[in-house]
């Protein structure tokens, strides 16, 4: 088993919009991990999916609109 370091994108109000949101991003299925936290759920990027600067992926302003609470 591998230890892959991820990083947290944040909540979600549903699975279904951290999924729309990793897809509009270009990520792999492999690279999100969503857990159920609460009311909604948390959306985390594995780190080497992200590049080398980790802002391609970062668009938090979108995913406000469209589910984070």
């Amino acid at each position: 088993m591998s230890n892959w370091s991820f990083e947290e994108m944040g909540e979600f109000g549903s699975a279904a919009d951290a999924d729309r949101w990793a897809k509009r991003q270009g990520l792999a299925p492999q690279d999100v991990r969503i857990t159920h936290k609460g009311d909604g759920v948390e959306l985390e990027v594995r780190r080497s999916a992200l590049g080398d600067g980790g802002t391609r992926h970062d668009d938090r302003r979108d995913g406000r609109r469209n589910g984070f609470f």
